[in-house]
């Protein structure tokens, strides 16, 4: 990273506007990527939603930090014992990756202790924003220093990936893509608001963008060039972000 501070978190547009769109605030977003990021799911072979996922997330990011190389930067004999040890865990416990997770969080702690801790902070904590904390997991920190990044790094990363314009129109044209990090966010954001929905404010302009959504998505079925595509579903869904946040000024101020 090239931050005068590398603790410090840019939040593109896109990302914005997903959460906004999709009832989520930031800060809960990106809290719970940072929570199913597990080393342990990285390391073992078997699939648990989300986890895997944000597994893949991470491992994309390092692979195209450094391609071709090996991901591991710290890899002392200690921190090898570690590793094995977890992929040890997930062949003992094959087919419930629950508990092998469970078993392997001894071997995160020992393998922190290991490394020289410099790419995450003591507290285990950074700042979104003067006001807004996100807490790093153990498992989040062990990944930063065995691949050598900063937290921002992966979060950032993980953000470029989320876009609405670029999910609706590679799904109505279907275009397959190997998008992790999107399918990540619209399956946990999904079952965030189905936890919370009794507590989200769902108001009638959001029935209205949706079936204003429905419909100019039945306009765009002439365009068949992707690119154009996203293009017009991005001014439509900025169109609307901008109108939510017009409305509520003080709310979205951080956004």
């Amino acid at each position: 990273m090239t931050k005068e501070n590398p603790y410090l978190i840019t939040v593109p547009l896109e990302f914005k506007v997903a959460c906004a769109l999709c009832k989520i605030n930031i800060e809960s977003a990106l809290q719970i990527f940072i929570n199913h990021c597990s080393l342990y799911d990285s390391l073992t072979a078997g699939y648990k939603k989300y986890y895997a996922e944000a597994a893949e997330t991470v491992s994309q990011y390092i692979e195209l930090k450094r391609p071709g190389t090996n991901m591991v930067i710290n890899d002392s004999a200690e921190v090898q014992h570690c590793l094995l040890a977890m992929v040890h865990e997930g062949v003992k416990h094959k087919g419930d990756q629950i508990i092998g997770r469970k078993k392997a969080n001894k071997h995160v702690t020992q393998l922190l202790k290991a490394t020289k801790r410099e790419y995450h902070p003591k507290s285990r904590s950074i700042y979104l924003d003067k006001d807004t904390v996100l807490h790093l997991s153990k498992d989040f920190c062990a990944m930063c220093e065995l691949y050598a990044c900063y937290p921002p790094e992966i979060l950032e990363y993980y953000m470029s990936m989320i876009s609405l314009a670029d999910a609706t129109a590679a799904n109505d044209l279907k275009i397959k893509t190997n998008n992790y990090s999107m399918y990540f966010f619209t399956e946990s954001t999904s079952k965030y608001i189905q936890k919370y929905k009794d507590f989200l404010e769902i108001t009638q302009e959001d029935h209205d963008f949706l079936q204003e959504l429905t419909e100019y998505r039945l306009e765009l079925y002439i365009i068949r060039n992707v690119f154009q595509r996203k293009a017009r579903l991005k001014e439509f869904y900025h169109s609307y972000y901008q109108k939510i946040i017009n409305s509520n000024p003080s709310r979205y101020a951080t956004w």
